[in-house]
């Protein structure tokens, strides 16, 4: 009730057309349904349940004949489908090229989607993407809305990307056995230029500063300085700082304040801030802040500004 509440609140502040608001309505409902029934499914076959995961990175690959087991969910990434999902497909911020089969829902937003037939038997759920190609048979019916108000709504289609981030850096071929991460804890964590720290473990520290690449699962810290290249998990720091040409790529983001340097950039989940300075670019799924301002580019699927003074 209360996405439907806002669904209608959207309609009378003129943010989304009457055609629009019923389909989004309908499918709320349909959603509602789907969520039970798959409860009651995963209750009686609570032994074979897959985790969802979030892949971040250049490329995922489901080839063709290949069955992934689980959910597929992808940030600012490259998707293609030729084999089988047995779950749902979400793509945000990135490229999708399909032509295989999902057993779930295919949940798009702010993405690049080129159609190659295949089919989706639950249903396909698009928001402010552009498509090309030949459109698959969807099964579960289709909702799309070409603008991206979305505010409250984003994460209506969409599930939260919260925890247990993946690195992608390559293809993914197969099927991955997911545990609990383990936490790595340090004072201060400095990684030199040239050189690399990887692992597939949480970070917690005090201070990170990051001239070379960090690639880890969740990181959690007071200070964060990116001179570098950093690829994680969430992020989770009272400052962070990405200097010139540094570029921070993750799930979602929870800080104080951000400054984003001419020339870096960040490539995430959903943002939360007190306040963003932002003179390089920003590609993110929701963003929530109470002041943005600078000189940079903002690539967003909506934003909540108390103040927002970028320079257009």
């Amino acid at each position: 009730m209360d996405e439907i509440k806002k669904v209608l609140e959207a309609l009378q502040k003129g943010e989304i057309t009457a055609d629009e608001a019923e389909v989004l309505i309908q499918a709320i409902k349909e959603k509602e349904k789907a969520a039970e029934e798959k409860i009651r499914f995963e209750e009686e076959h609570e032994e074979n349940v897959e985790e969802e995961k979030v892949f971040m990175g250049d490329k995922t690959i489901i080839a063709e004949g290949e069955v992934f087991e689980g959910d597929i969910n992808v940030v600012s990434g490259e998707v293609i489908v030729r084999g089988t999902v047995k779950g749902d497909c979400s793509v945000v911020m990135g490229k999708l090229t399909f032509s295989g089969e999902v057993m779930g829902d295919m949940n798009i937003v702010g993405s690049k989607v080129k159609w190659e037939g295949g089919i989706i038997h639950g249903s396909l759920n698009i928001v402010g993407s552009k498509e090309s190609g030949n459109m698959p048979k969807v099964r579960g019916g289709i909702t799309r809305v070409n603008n991206l108000f979305m505010r409250g709504l984003f994460g209506l289609f969409l599930k939260p990307f919260l925890s247990g981030i993946e690195i992608k850096n390559g293809n993914f071929k197969g099927k991955w056995n997911f545990k609990k991460n383990k936490t790595q804890k340090f004072d201060t964590l400095i990684v030199k230029e040239g050189e690399t720290f990887e692992t597939k473990d949480d970070i917690e520290a005090d201070e990170v500063i990051v001239n070379g690449k960090l690639v880890c699962s969740n990181l959690k810290t007071d200070s964060l300085a990116i001179y570098g290249e950093i690829s994680c998990g969430n992020v989770s720091s009272e400052k962070i700082i990405v200097s010139d040409y540094g570029i921070l790529k993750c799930g979602n983001i929870s800080t104080e304040n951000m400054i984003i340097d001419e020339n870096a950039s960040v490539k995430c989940g959903n943002i939360s801030a007190e306040d963003i300075y932002l003179n390089g670019t920003i590609s993110a799924g929701f963003v929530s802040c109470e002041v943005i301002r600078g000189k940079g580019k903002l690539n967003t699927g909506g934003i909540s500004c108390e103040e927002n003074e970028l320079e257009r």
